[in-house]
């Protein structure tokens, strides 16, 4: 009986572990193009460039600064462009997913 006690503890645990690994998964960005309902998208102009740094202002005034790191498409971006930034809808201040050039 102890030992079945034992081995029923061992396997709620491992249950357990692979539960909470399982929940702090992220979703892949692959899936962002076909369903962008589970992202918060905003729209900057780069406003400068200063290495590998981009500056952006939003129309509210909001302003971002992201690295040539964030950007998905090949394209190259330059001042008074327009980017779509992609945010995680839960974490807009760390959840900065991608961003696209307009």
């Amino acid at each position: 009986m102890l030992k079945r006690m034992i081995i029923l503890g061992m396997l709620s645990a491992i249950l357990l572990v692979l539960l909470l690994v399982k929940s702090q998964t992220t979703a892949p960005v692959s899936n962002l193009s076909n369903d962008s309902s589970e992202y918060k998208t905003i729209e900057y102009k780069i406003t400068k460039i200063k290495d590998d740094q981009y500056y952006g202002q939003s129309d509210d005034g909001t302003k971002i600064v992201f690295s040539t790191e964030s950007i998905d498409s090949g394209e190259k971006i330059q001042v008074d462009d327009e980017v779509i930034c992609y945010f995680e809808k839960d974490n807009i201040g760390k959840g900065l997913v991608k961003i696209e050039k307009k």
